[in-house]
């Protein structure tokens, strides 16, 4: 079956998002050679655009703390701890720690609305492959043993760190078991 370059593209798109162009525990290497297929057929680098793919999607300056914390956020249940991960993908983790204030302050107001004990936030560097970790709650003290670290001013940095699905919800899930 041949594949317009078009579309193509938005398949390697789509991998390249899922995968943090290939960064992400998640990632296969089905994942990897269905990519390189798809950058011949739509005449691209896979790096290159990659790269400018993911830099242009972290841009996050025109939206509010409430939608920050809302685009990429499930609930959980950690135990019996009612609890909420939120995921903020950035090119840049200093840009969005400087509204680490009002962030916080939404994450304050989603704990009383919906009576959670935990909620996560992970401001992750697309680029570095990294992320800083926002506990709040009543539970917060979950993240620390979890990942065996201090939080400072309700929140820490965890190296390597970029699958909510497989380096947050489990261990955190595993840790509340315990």
């Amino acid at each position: 079956m041949e594949i317009d370059p078009k579309i193509a593209g938005l398949m390697l798109s789509s991998i390249i998002s899922d995968t943090l162009l290939f960064k992400s525990p998640i990632c296969t290497k089905v994942d990897i050679d269905v990519a390189n297929e798809l950058s011949k057929i739509a005449n691209v680098d896979v790096h290159s655009y990659g790269l400018d793919m993911l830099k242009a999607g972290t841009d996050l300056s025109d939206l509010t703390a409430e939608e920050l914390i809302s685009i990429d956020s499930k609930e959980f249940m950690f135990g019996t701890l009612k609890s909420e991960v939120a995921q903020i993908n950035t090119a840049s983790i200093p840009d969005m720690l400087v509204r680490l204030a009002e962030i916080k302050e939404r994450m304050n107001a989603r704990i009383d609305e919906k009576n959670l004990e935990l909620f996560v936030v992970a401001i992750t560097d697309v680029i570095e492959n990294n992320s800083q970790i926002i506990a709040l709650g009543r539970r917060s003290d979950l993240v620390e043993k979890a990942y065996e670290i201090k939080l400072e001013n309700d929140n820490a940095f965890l190296p390597g760190v970029v699958s909510r699905k497989k380096q947050i919800v489990p261990i955190l899930t595993r840790t509340a078991e315990n």
